[in-house]
Formats: C-alpha cells, structure tokens, sequence
C-alpha cells in the first residue's frame, strides 16, 4: 500500500476517470483537475444541471457526453463551503475542455496551515473567515447566477 500511496504521488500525466453518469449526446465536455497539495485528499465533485456526472480525483480528469444547449455546471469539495457554478451555452458537435483548479493557488500552499480537520470536516481559523467573507463575493454574482465562493474554481479553456 506504501508503495501505491509513493507511485501515485510521483503520477505525472493525468489518468482519465470514468464519468458516474454520462447523459448522452453530441457535445463532449472533458474536465481537468489541477494537482493540488491540500485538497489531493478529496474528489472534485462535477454536477451537470443538478446531476452528479464526475468525481475527479487530485490531478486526474473526466470526460462525458451532453446534448447541445444551456447547461449549469457546478464543481465544489464534498461537505466544503461553497461551490463554483456557472451556465454555459454548448454548440452542437463540439468538445468544451474546463480546468478545476484551486480558487486561491496562493492559498494552496498556505492554507494546509489553516485547515484542522475534525469528525464532520469543520473548517476553523482563517479558513473560515474566507469562506463568510466569500459570502459576500457570491451575494454580488446572485443577479447572474453564478457562483464562485468555493475551494475550487473552473475556467473555460478551449471550444
């Protein structure tokens, strides 16, 4: 088991993970999560309109089909503060790739300091003094509908 713990640290190129539900049809979204030092321990959670359709491990990416339109896609932690959520209008036939990547990349080297993990995942400290004052940051996107006031971010990076 050391020895896999030691070879999956060592993992260079990202293994494509299957999607937990992959709605079908001629759009393919593929999502990339950023390797990361204080969240290696916790899957990236992918919802396409509502729909859990990934849990992308540290590093790793997802791939899944989805028909042309508009869609909301959410990405957050389990059991975190906060999400990232956004609606995208997708072109018939074409391929969207998102990179998921920590929303503060300061922070990710930091913030390992800040966390104390506890039974529920209590987040204390400075952690959570950036997710209320994150609060505020996603009461100025409500008229937008969109949300990014998690621990993880997405961009859009090609179409």
């Amino acid at each position: 088991m050391g020895t896999s713990a030691i070879l999956m640290g060592c993992q260079t190129a990202p293994q494509l993970v299957s999607a937990l539900n992959n709605p079908g049809g001629d759009v393919t979204l593929t999502f990339e999560r950023q390797r990361s030092v204080d969240l290696a321990a916790r899957d990236a959670q992918v919802l396409l309109d509502g729909l859990e359709v990934c849990a992308i491990p540290n590093g790793d990416k997802c791939q899944l089909n989805t028909t042309a339109g508009k869609h909301t896609l959410k990405v957050n932690i389990p059991y975190t503060a906060g999400m990232f959520s956004h609606a995208y209008l997708f072109e018939s036939g074409k391929t969207y790739q998102f990179k998921i990547s920590p929303r503060n990349a300061t922070a990710d080297y930091v913030s390992a300091g800040l966390w104390a993990f506890v039974p529920g995942d209590l987040i204390i400290g400075a952690a959570a003094g950036t997710q209320a004052n994150s609060a505020k940051d996603s009461e100025l996107k409500k008229d937008s509908g969109d949300i990014d006031d998690g621990m993880l971010t997405m961009s859009l990076i090609n179409n």
